[in-house]
């Protein structure tokens, strides 16, 4: 299949046999070239580009610079993953997300991998029933997935200095779900009041840095690999579109339709000149 050949070539990888340190390189680099994002969401409102084939994906991606979120995302992750002979099925934590299951190729034991996520998951991580597993990420980060009480169930939790910041995602590793068991998933996700509607979202992995992106609205995060983190918040529609194409490397994000879109419903605000500048005299800039 050509487009196995042009996915990886975005990847920067080789084809090779299908293992669990693969898998791992695969994700990362598709983490670091395919953001995370609702800006191609947002300027398009096309919902059948969440679920188009792998050559319009690929093509989109080199023209706009676009990814996607979960189903985008971990869907076409899918397909690479099957055209290169690991076994993947759907998974819905939640009930409102798109993530996979990866059999482990030597040994068929489950892992988790969602490359679908603002949460820096850079590798795969394993299913065990036995006990708890703790990846910890960046800047006192960390997921938590352990057994539930029946049998095939697991809890997602992520955490920040111990503390629970989202809510629990319970799932079952053998219910496996097909494409269109996320179709009202995709098309509430559209819905002038969902939650990527109203707001503006890109995060991505910068692989030579190590370091986490993460633009939300007006605020920027960089988290480092190191436990560093750092926040700084954007003054101005110039700065964010600078943010996006220098320090994200993405400058064909179609932004500029995005940030109009969401100024017009009145979700992302900037001050006025006057705002600015007395703001600045009160700075002692």
């Amino acid at each position: 299949m050509d487009w196995v050949k042009d996915y990886l070539q975005r990847l920067g990888l080789q084809k090779k046999e299908a293992s669990t340190p693969y898998l791992k390189h695969l994700l990362r680099a598709h983490r670091h070239v395919f953001p995370f994002e609702n800006i191609g969401k947002i300027a398009f409102g096309n919902q059948a580009f969440v679920t188009e084939d792998v050559e319009s994906f690929l093509w989109r991606h080199r023209r706009y610079h676009t990814g996607g979120t979960c189903v985008a995302l971990n869907l076409q992750f899918s397909r690479l993953l099957d055209a290169l002979g690991f076994q993947v099925f759907f998974l819905k934590p939640g009930g409102d997300h798109m993530a996979l299951l990866v059999l482990k190729p030597e040994s068929g034991e489950p892992l988790y991998v969602d490359v679908g996520t603002p949460t820096p998951l850079l590798t795969p991580l394993p299913l065990n029933e036995h006990k708890q597993t703790q990846i910890p990420l960046f800047a006192g980060e960390k997921v938590i997935l352990k057994a539930g009480e029946n049998e095939g169930e697991y809890v997602y939790i992520r955490a920040i200095a111990d503390r629970i910041v989202d809510r629990k995602w319970a799932f079952y590793i053998h219910e496996h779900y097909q494409l269109p068991d996320f179709q009202e998933l995709i098309h509430s996700s559209f819905k002038p009041e969902a939650p990527y509607m109203q707001q503006l979202r890109c995060e991505k992995w910068c692989r030579h840095k190590r370091r986490m992106l993460s633009l939300k609205n007006k605020e920027l995060t960089i988290r480092s690999y190191k436990g560093g983190k750092m926040k700084k918040v954007l003054k101005t529609r110039a700065e964010l579109l600078a943010v996006l194409a220098k320090t994200l490397a993405l400058p064909e994000l179609p932004a500029h339709e995005a940030l109009e879109r969401l100024e017009e419903g009145g979700h992302l605000t900037w001050a006025s000149f006057n705002d600015q500048r007395i703001s600045s005299i009160s700075n002692g800039w």
